[in-house]
């Protein structure tokens, strides 16, 4: 008993299971250094070739311990010659993130994955690759009307939450929260035609903002006391059709798409506000013209933040130019346009060191002619050289509204939401893959009415899709079933 304990006990070399896969075949990324008779190894770059199955720890145990401990000799420059840290790990399917928990480890064995808090969120440090195998339908939710937007978050103390922006002045929009199978009703929230949710925090202050069809916004926050979502402020805006929340500096700031003023001025300024922690509001920072803003993006590349807003319509067409902003002494300036036809989402994403903007077009309109719903979607690559994005795929799209991008292990997927062809709202979101010099590929096609929009989420170990509709009462959560 007491020889199994000890092979049970015995230290495991994680270092060692990377490196000497192979020994006649060099890591890349990985050299030997030897500093005051100690001899390490510098990481420059680690290669994906370093990777191993989350399934090698803990080899030999049936049941996962409750903690168990990492150790770590680091080396760093300008501070002590060796730090020798403990790291306690723990062990569960769901933990919570947040400055407290900031470097603690945590070991998922649904998922096989170790990750780390860094304050805001966890970062993947070792998982068990998964492959995406098929869609299934999780859930049908009930919905008081049809709905613009739905906003997946977490709540420290709550767990997952949805906010989804109805239609129904009546019934206003609603936040549910996950309780282990699916999302149930939680609170409703007053709102006159809400057209979407935007969720963020500021702190330990965990907020949401919605866009309604009148001229004000309003930014609620969570109260820990009582246990739901109050609001905190009322902002003047026209149409507005997004916000986006982002930190620059430490400063945080809120973009709102300003879509129109009345029926037809479209060309109007959209907003950037900037958080004031003494009067503990948002207060106008800079005013970005517009034409029909539809939804705002904001991406940062090395140490360059950037804006992009999608612009819709300026009243006569929507073959106009979508812009791309960069921060600049603590302003956005012009980098780019780029021709979109009623653009209505852009997303970015990066697969390894490549980085990727994709563009929903909604329709093509021109005075009186008529709509063309059945156009092409963009995808563009940031060229590094010519500082610029340059068009990579264009993707065959019916009044796309919304792009959803995600990963599960080393598989990279976008989702679009097709809403109306011209003749029907009852039509298949599409679901891609990344297949390298292919570009995306189709391989799922998912009925949906009128989707609004698509939110990817994991929960206790598992991945799932949540769209919304915006021509029925029902939002659905599907599955992605992994091997």
């Amino acid at each position: 008993r007491s020889s199994l304990l000890k092979s049970y006990s015995l230290p495991l070399d994680l270092l060692s299971l990377v490196l000497e896969k192979n020994p006649s075949k060099p890591v890349p990324g990985v050299q030997i250094r030897q500093d005051g008779g100690v001899r390490g190894v510098q990481l420059s770059s680690p290669d994906s070739s370093m990777s191993f199955p989350a399934s090698e720890l803990l080899a030999n145990c049936d049941l996962f311990p409750k903690i168990f401990s990492i150790v770590l000799t680091l080396k760093f420059s300008k501070v002590a010659p060796k730090v020798r840290i403990y790291q306690q790990v723990s062990v569960g399917l769901e933990r919570s993130c947040s400055d407290s928990q900031q470097g603690q480890l945590w070991f998922n064995p649904l998922r096989k994955g170790l990750y780390i808090c860094d304050g805001a969120m966890w970062i993947t440090v070792l998982e068990d690759h998964k492959r995406l195998d098929y869609v299934l339908e999780h859930q049908v939710i009930s919905t008081s009307s049809e709905t613009h937007d739905v906003e997946v978050f977490i709540v420290p103390g709550m767990g997952l939450m949805a906010a989804m922006a109805h239609q129904s002045t009546v019934s206003g929009s609603a936040v549910y929260r996950w309780n282990h199978t699916g999302f149930q009703l939680y609170q409703n929230i007053s709102t006159q035609g809400a057209l979407a949710w935007r969720h963020f925090t500021l702190g330990k202050k965990v907020l949401l903002s919605t866009e309604s069809e009148g001229d004000f916004s309003v930014v609620y926050k969570w109260s820990r006391r009582r246990k739901k979502f109050v609001a905190v402020q009322t902002l003047k805006t026209y149409c507005a059709r997004d916000w986006e929340a982002f930190t620059i500096t430490n400063q945080h700031y809120l973009a709102v798409a300003n879509h129109r003023k009345g029926n037809n001025n479209h060309t109007i300024d959209s907003v950037i506000y900037k958080w004031n922690r003494l009067t503990k509001s948002f207060g106008v920072h800079q005013m970005l013209q517009t034409s029909g803003a539809y939804d705002w993006e904001f991406f940062t590349v090395g140490p360059y933040d950037f804006l992009v807003v999608a612009n819709a319509f300026d009243g006569v067409t929507t073959s106009v130019d979508s812009v791309i902003y960069v921060w600049v002494n603590a302003s956005f300036q012009e980098f780019q346009r780029i021709k979109t036809f009623c653009a209505t989402d852009w997303e970015m994403f990066q697969i390894g060191s490549r980085v990727f903007l994709v563009v929903a077009n909604g329709h093509r309109l021109h005075g009186n002619k008529p709509s063309q719903y059945t156009i092409n979607s963009t995808i563009y690559e940031l060229d590094m050289g010519a500082q610029l994005f340059v068009r990579f795929q264009d993707i065959v799209t019916h009044s796309a509204v919304d792009w959803e991008f995600f990963s599960l292990g080393e598989e990279y997927f976008l989702v679009v939401a097709n809403s109306f062809n011209g003749e029907s709202y009852s039509l298949n979101s599409i679901l891609y893959r990344w297949q390298g010099y292919e570009g995306f590929v189709p391989i799922h096609w998912l009925p949906t009415i009128g989707c609004s929009d698509w939110e990817y989420f994991t929960t206790g170990g598992e991945s799932y899709l949540i769209y919304s509709s915006a021509k029925a009462p029902l939002s659905k959560v599907f599955k992605l079933k992994t091997y």
